[in-house]
């Protein structure tokens, strides 16, 4: 077996006759998930590839009774009476990873505390890893790259005073190589999207390339269209929604360099462009930034780290920075600049805040209020658009009985099932189980059980009720069964083919609808009493993007916020559109709880199909970590827990978390609990 820990070979000779002889051994990030902590192997290099074989060359090596492959991430001089296996073949004649891309795995493994194989496994897509030819065949082509590779005429924009002056000010980091860090604060619609093609224009035109990074709920057709408009045949598109070849094929067009602008979520920020000049991140505060997976990095946080490494000037573009991004802003450690008024002259959309306990106490018990349900019938009148917005799917959140009181939980997770209509099951939103709805109460055999709240489909089945004539489409998970699905839900909205959008967040980021006029927030109470330091930014974010997609044509429009919660920091502020007078409010909350950006924080969380055990374990690794913050004098970090987790039961699993709150809280990193059960989430979002 080849060594099982990462470490230098020279510390195995110990016991090992003198040898003072040297030879080349390489680290290899193999293809095998064995719960390495490194995910380093060591290997020895044959002679015949001595001097050949480089730092991000893919190759064969020996792993147990199996061949598999592997990524070279280092090379070194070690003793050669080491008994190390030797690599078995090289495969390709040049690394497939670039040396900045290896690197930056080495940043993402240390600084998220996971292994190395398992960045390199989120960098490479699979159809590169494995031992397949360059050249694939596409049996089809996803309609985002259609419209990546149209050729069209590019708009020629003329850039307001605003706009010019944050293009001019960045333009002279990226001539200079300054690796400056920028927040572009911009209301919705204020034109930052022109900023980037203008700034992309100047990068190309002295030989560079750009990496554009969106939410990947933003990145639809029209998104992809406007920079391939403007760039045609330069644009490569990183996406969930191709296939396995389609991202093959599309990496190594990246990596050949026949693409000089790369646009994708968060896994593009891997794309390896050899003379990247200038990254973007729109709607950086987005959570979608954040991978929930291993490994879970914050493309942000990654994206500073390679602006430094490749003098890359990175913009960071956003209606609502995060807390944390304008904080760094204000305190002078990155550059803000501002956008306040909307492209045109437009005016940003009135927002009216309904107390929806009025609406109680007025015996009008329908989800849409009263004022909603004008405003929607006014825009009908005068064939106009209208978006409603609710993040829930389904048709009623949980199902109850009233003689007993007990709700309908999900057999493997702590949570409610939700009712689907259009399914006639009860469904589980964490595990994806279902079952059918019960005519009698499992618990006590009543027949009085009961769907209760509401979803996006019960949203829409009200508008159809109330609205006949109206054409209604909803944009949901539910409702995404294929690939292009999002896409033509859109195309209906942008021909005028549909009056009334129904969805969750799809609906809250990436549209721009001159035709709609009339927006409207569901309930902007269900993100706002989560478990969560973000919750209320998480809320004031979403309802000023879904506000966003009002008022982007010529006519007046009307964005009405429905909550039980009007006199909420969040809903008070989004009435105004006052990002500032928002972030000063939670800035002080964060203060006096110490939450970021004051600290840092880690999760550390076990599950085990048995929930003493659970605690047990959580609790060991508390007091642990205690003990070791004693050892080491380190009174500034505090050890939070254990406590159940949020959903507490996950697939069958109980979990238990253990939270770090302080400054630099790698230097325990050691004494975090890693191995079977344990995860690890460093600055959770």
């Amino acid at each position: 077996m080849p060594v099982g820990t990462r470490g230098n070979p020279a510390t195995l000779t110990t016991e090992l006759a003198p040898d003072t002889s040297l030879r080349s051994v390489a680290q290899v990030a193999v293809e095998a998930r064995v719960g390495s902590l490194s995910g380093l192997f060591d290997y020895a290099v044959p002679d015949a590839l001595t001097g050949v074989i480089e730092v991000g060359h893919r190759v064969l090596v020996p792993f147990g009774k199996r061949t598999v492959t592997g990524f070279v991430y280092a090379l070194e001089r070690a003793p050669s009476v080491l008994e190390l296996k030797p690599i078995e073949a090289l495969l390709d004649a040049e690394p497939v990873l670039p040396p900045v891309l290896i690197e930056l795995a080495g940043f993402v493994a240390a600084h998220y505390l996971v292994p190395l194989d398992e960045v390199i496994r989120a960098i490479v897509p699979p159809r590169v890893r494995a031992v397949v030819r360059r050249s694939v065949k596409r049996r089809r082509q996803s309609r985002i790259l259609r419209q990546a590779s149209q050729v069209k005429a590019p708009a020629s924009v003329e850039l307001a005073p605003a706009q010019r002056a944050a293009a001019e000010r960045i333009a002279v980091s990226i001539a200079r190589q300054e690796a400056d860090v920028f927040l572009l604060h911009g209301v919705t619609g204020s034109g930052k999207t022109e900023v980037y093609l203008s700034l992309l224009e100047d990068v190309l035109a002295g030989g560079g390339q750009g990496l554009v990074l969106v939410p990947e709920i933003a990145l639809t057709p029209q998104t992809v269209g406007r920079f391939a408009a403007r760039f045609p045949g330069r644009v490569a598109v990183l996406h969930s929604a191709l296939t396995e070849a389609e991202r093959a094929a599309e990496w190594w067009r990246i990596r050949r360099g026949e693409a000089d602008i790369v646009i994708g979520p968060r896994a593009a920020v891997f794309a390896p462009l050899p003379r990247l000049r200038l990254i973007v991140i729109d709607e950086e505060e987005s959570s979608a930034f954040k991978q929930e997976r291993l490994p879970r990095y914050h493309a942000p946080t990654v994206a500073r780290w390679l602006a430094r490494k490749t003098h890359a000037v990175l913009v960071l573009g956003s209606a609502t920075p995060s807390v944390a991004t304008y904080y760094a802003a204000l305190s002078g450690r990155e550059h803000l600049l501002e956008l306040p008024h909307r492209a045109q002259g437009r005016p940003l959309p009135p927002v009216t805040i309904v107390d929806m306990r009025q609406e109680i106490a007025a015996q009008h018990f329908s989800p849409l209020s009263r004022a909603l349900q004008t405003a929607i019938g006014g825009s009908l009148e005068r064939r106009e658009q209208s978006i409603l917005f609710l993040n829930r799917r389904g048709l009623a959140t949980f199902v109850l009985c009233r003689d007993c009181g007990q709700a309908r939980e999900c057999p493997h997770c702590s949570v409610a099932l939700v009712y689907h209509a259009s399914l006639n099951r009860l469904q589980c939103h964490y595990c994806g189980s279902t079952e059918p709805m019960p005519r009698r109460c499992p618990a006590c055999g009543s027949r009085y059980i009961k769907s209760f709240g509401i979803g996006t489909e019960r949203v829409e089945q009200e508008v159809r009720a109330l609205f006949p004539a109206a054409r209604v489409v909803r944009l949901d998970r539910d409702v995404m069964k294929t690939v292009d699905a999002a896409d033509l839900v859109f195309d209906q909205m942008v021909s005028g083919d549909a009056d009334v959008l129904v969805g969750t967040q799809l609906v809250a980021k990436g549209l721009d609808l001159p035709g709609v006029t009339t927006v409207g927030v569901i309930n902007a109470d269900t993100s706002l009493h989560f478990p969560d330091y973000r919750s209320s930014e998480r809320t004031f974010s979403l309802l000023t993007q879904v506000a966003g997609r009002a008022g982007r044509g010529t006519h007046a429009s009307q964005v009405f916020i429905q909550t039980y919660n009007p006199d909420h920091p969040a809903i008070r502020h989004a009435r105004y559109h006052d990002y500032r007078g928002f972030y000063r409010e939670e800035l002080e909350i964060r203060r006096s709880y110490g939450f970021p950006p004051f600290n840092e924080l880690i999760v550390a969380t076990f599950g085990h199909r048995d929930p003493a055990r659970a605690e047990r374990e959580a609790r060991a690794a508390a007091e642990h970590l205690s003990a070791t913050i004693a050892l080491l004098n380190l009174g500034d970090i505090e050890v939070l827990g254990p406590s159940p987790a949020f959903v507490y039961r996950l697939k069958d699993e109980f979990r238990f978390e253990v939270t770090l709150k302080g400054k630099d809280l790698h230097r325990v990193a050691d004494g975090l609990p890693r191995g079977r059960g344990w995860s690890l989430d460093v600055d959770p979002m």
